[in-house]
């Protein structure tokens, strides 16, 4: 069946043929009024493991909870959203997930993007990936996520830059009927720091006029968009200037933080040790959120502060921690 075909049915898998998919994303969205009228949604994210990695997904707390714990705690310290678990959509299926965010009167956030995109993938790879890509795509949108998300590599050892972005280029062309079939938007982030371009022999994108670039050059960016990494913003050398230019449906996902304390400046700062948003100062987030939300972002908001000291607590501590320092740094934006 044709991706255009399955955009009737969001590509339901044999045996959810009667279930109307239309219905999916409005049973998930039952809320209170309040939380309707909600823009930033505050999301958890423990729920899933970064595509083609089986190592735990330090990046948000460096805690992998399965999914009805997830929505347990979402609830608990006062979340809106939660992102999916792919794993828990496969074996249980888009009812059982839809159950679960009813139950905690959640709403879906994103889900992680799990074609072999990047340029370390051979065509090979990424032309298998896409079948499982697809069933992603059927699973999640039929439990009401509507947004997925990825990154770029920003360096290469075997590919110059042209080279690199033509193949990208290529890939998210294949990508881009896919998302369109399944009425689901792609959030690709961009990966700032000095530090991660020196480690290989080519620069690639590392910038958020790269990631634009991209999306335009493929045609894509009815479908495609932005996910906005604080830190990454912050490290690239980009400004509050950049933010406001950009058009309101170009950031599909934020993610907040800050970067560590002491002798740094942004262009030394390393990747992988970050501290909670609002903890040093050191990246203007106030300003930051200000601009998104002149633009009218809606969507998810995240806490993504890859720290140590977060991955040794227990998981309800470090949620706990994350949503107060969450909840104020939105606060400190009048959000």
């Amino acid at each position: 069946m044709s991706p255009e075909s399955k955009a009737v049915s969001y590509g339901l898998a044999p045996g959810m043929r009667n279930h109307d998919p239309a219905k999916a994303p409005e049973t998930a969205l039952k809320t209170s009024p309040a939380k309707a009228r909600c823009r930033w949604l505050r999301t958890l994210n423990v729920t899933d493991a970064p595509a083609h990695t089986d190592r735990p997904h330090c990046g948000s707390l460096g805690h992998v909870l399965p999914f009805p714990e997830s929505c347990r705690l979402a609830r608990q310290f006062g979340f809106d959203a939660v992102n999916a678990d792919r794993h828990f959509l496969r074996e249980h299926g888009p009812g059982q997930a839809l159950q679960l965010i009813e139950q905690y009167h959640l709403k879906p956030g994103a889900f992680a993007f799990s074609a072999a995109f990047n340029a370390c993938h051979a065509d090979a790879e990424f032309e298998q990936s896409l079948t499982t890509f697809e069933q992603d795509l059927s699973l999640c949108r039929e439990a009401g996520f509507d947004r997925c998300v990825g990154y770029v590599q920003p360096s290469s050892d075997t590919l110059p830059y042209y080279d690199h972005f033509a193949l990208l280029c290529r890939r998210l062309k294949r990508i881009k009927p896919l998302l369109e079939a399944y009425g689901v938007r792609l959030g690709l982030e961009f990966i700032g720091p000095t530090t991660m371009r020196r480690q290989r022999r080519f620069d690639f994108i590392h910038t958020l006029d790269g990631i634009r670039a991209l999306i335009a050059a493929a045609g894509s960016q009815h479908c495609v968009g932005i996910k906005l990494d604080a830190f990454h913003w912050y490290t690239s050398g980009a400004g509050l200037l950049d933010i406001e230019k950009l058009a309101p449906e170009e950031v599909v996902y934020v993610e907040v933080n800050d970067g560590l304390d002491g002798d740094y400046d942004r262009f030394t700062l390393p990747e992988f040790q970050r501290e909670l948003p609002g903890a040093t100062g050191t990246i203007d987030l106030t300003g930051m959120l200000n601009k998104l939300d002149a633009l009218g972002f809606e969507g998810p908001v995240v806490v993504e502060p890859w720290n140590a000291r977060l991955r040794e607590m227990r998981p309800s501590e470090a949620i706990g921690k994350a949503k107060a320092a969450l909840d104020r740094c939105l606060a400190r934006a009048n959000l």
